[in-house]
């Protein structure tokens, strides 16, 4: 797939018009329409930044921009001690200029689902900064209570953390923020998956400052906070995504 029909697929997987796509990097709508078109090229910096809204960056990492969700849990809670970087201003530029956030960088009346939803797309979870992938078998509660016991912090997110805020959501790709991967997953006797392995899995992502910002307990576990499920659920893949609508209310269990 050349760079034209990435931009164009990867726009319509994330449910943009040719127009929001160039209101998001700041371009005119004829400019975005001409590139999928392959009528011209763009610059690699406006490469970058197409394909970083729409969560799939430039780069042999090719990690999540972390900014984002920043930007995104700001915007639903000004209260949070999180710093207002420069990545976090871009963002919180781009989706005023789509109407996601007001004058004062909060979420729009009734924008709250769709901010989310950007967050999670453009800072994915296969993509997450440091994050590990681990041969699945023990349960998310399994591995809750071995990190508890070995005195590891962490978070439960995914599905299995949506689980926890409403009931029969599932577990099939258990997601934990750790404070640290390689003590996490020694403690719970995890196995390193190999690299380029599809399916199920285990993920742990250290923490980052701002996704683990907001824990609580429910039960025995300690999940992220709601906010962080849905934008994690939205930024996952199987039906993780739909468990972020059901949180929300806009689709039946």
């Amino acid at each position: 797939m050349n760079l034209a029909e990435r931009i164009s697929t990867l726009r319509r997987v994330n449910e943009l018009s040719a127009r929001q796509l160039a209101a998001l990097v700041d371009v005119a709508p004829t400019t975005v329409t001409r590139i999928e078109a392959g009528l011209v090229s763009p610059s690699f910096d406006l490469a970058q930044e197409l394909l970083a809204v729409l969560g799939d960056p430039i780069g042999f990492a090719g990690e999540a921009d972390i900014h984002a969700i920043t930007a995104a849990r700001l915007a639903l809670d000004p209260n949070l001690r999180l710093t207002v970087t420069p990545g976090v201003e871009i963002w919180r530029q781009r989706w005023a200029r789509i109407g996601l956030l007001d004058n004062n960088g909060s979420v729009a009346e009734g924008k709250e689902a769709e901010l989310m939803m950007r967050a999670g797309r453009a800072a994915r979870l296969t993509r997450r900064p440091g994050a590990v992938n681990f041969i699945p078998g023990p349960s998310a509660y399994d591995i809750a209570e071995a990190l508890g016991a070995a005195q590891i912090e962490y978070a439960v997110t995914g599905d299995t953390g949506a689980n926890l805020y409403r009931s029969s959501a599932g577990e099939i790709w258990p997601v934990f923020y750790v404070e640290g991967v390689a003590r996490a997953a020694s403690a719970a006797s995890l196995v390193r998956q190999e690299p380029g392995s599809f399916g199920k899995r285990i993920t742990l992502i250290p923490f980052d400052g701002v996704s683990e910002i907001g824990r609580t307990r429910i039960g025995a576990v300690t999940v992220v906070a709601r906010n962080q499920i849905v934008i994690d659920a939205y930024g996952g893949i199987d039906r993780m995504p739909e468990q972020a609508e059901i949180l929300l209310g806009r689709r039946v269990a």
